[in-house]
């Protein structure tokens, strides 16, 4: 049988939600003995259609694509969002992109996904051209926790941004990591005791709201518990950006330059203004309990 399975979506985060979409794609694969191709959208539409309104993602396409992987698709296709692409009718985005370009014969999506110009296009109508190119369309429940609460990229990104990274975790499926390169700071941390990999987040990318938390850092392929930092160092009269400042517990080593990522476990407490250099001391070594003791059952 000719053609592929396309999982579609944003994507962005590969939360519980998208795992649902990709699940299906995959079972639908395995029974028609198709290849299952995610097809996921870059530059985020709103960065396009509403330049400077585009939401910090959190994921960026690179580690997107390596989740989307990870779960088992054959390949990840990238669609680029462009004016172009923003202009094509429902008919034309499924004639000419997903049949004409990708090859799809199934289209799998979240039901709410909606497409084309003006976003005018829905499942239903998406159902219905692939059925007029001789293809079919799935669609998948809107994911809900327990409780009912619905899982979704934008409300995941506000508990991100707020430091409510448990709750987040418990949408996203995993904690939420935030990926660069250890840049070399104001090594505050080494004279004070309690040394730190300072990573500066790019931009675009979501980062915790302010404040300390219990984290778990991977780097060259290890893991390894982590409090960190997220802020502009008040005490110390402070920076004009937040920066990333993770103290690695039982680690030694020159990491400078070296590919980091941090996974947000728990916030401890948020960013505080100490009387001192003492002061800061002792609140760091209580930290620094707090957070050994919440990564005890992760690392």
């Amino acid at each position: 049988m000719r053609g592929v399975v396309v999982a579609l979506g944003n994507f962005d985060g590969v939360h519980l939600g998208h795992r649902a979409v990709v699940s299906r794609a995959l079972g639908e694969g395995k029974i028609r003995g198709m290849r299952v191709v995610a097809a996921t959208f870059d530059p985020h539409p709103r960065a396009v259609l509403r330049p400077g309104e585009a939401p910090p993602l959190l994921t960026p396409l690179a580690v997107r694509r390596r989740l989307l992987l990870g779960l088992g698709v054959d390949e990840v296709r990238v669609i680029r969002f462009d004016e172009g692409l923003s202009r094509k009718s429902p008919e034309e985005f499924v004639r000419e992109v997903l049949v004409g370009e990708i090859g799809a014969r199934v289209v799998v999506v979240g039901e709410n996904f909606r497409f084309g110009h003006r976003a005018a296009g829905d499942f239903a109508e998406l159902r219905s051209l692939m059925r007029s190119f001789g293809g079919e369309a799935v669609g998948v429940p809107v994911q809900r926790l327990d409780g009912g609460e619905e899982v979704s990229s934008s409300r995941i990104r506000r508990l991100v941004l707020e430091g409510r990274v448990e709750e987040a975790a418990r949408l996203l499926g995993r904690p939420h990591a935030v990926c660069g390169r250890v840049v070399e700071g104001e090594r505050r941390g080494s004279r004070i005791g309690f040394p730190t990999a300072n990573l500066r987040p790019e931009g675009g990318v979501a980062v915790p709201g302010r404040g300390v938390y219990a984290c778990v850092v991977r780097v060259w392929g290890e893991s390894h518990a982590a409090c960190t930092n997220v802020g502009v160092a008040p005490t110390f009269g402070g920076r004009s950006e937040s920066l990333i400042e993770a103290h690695l517990l039982d680690f030694r080593g020159d990491l400078y330059g070296v590919e980091m990522e941090v996974g947000f476990l728990r916030r401890i407490r948020g960013e505080k203004k100490f009387g001192g250099v003492e002061e800061l001391r002792e609140q760091i070594r209580r930290d620094l309990v707090e957070a050994r003791r919440i990564t005890e059952a992760t690392i």
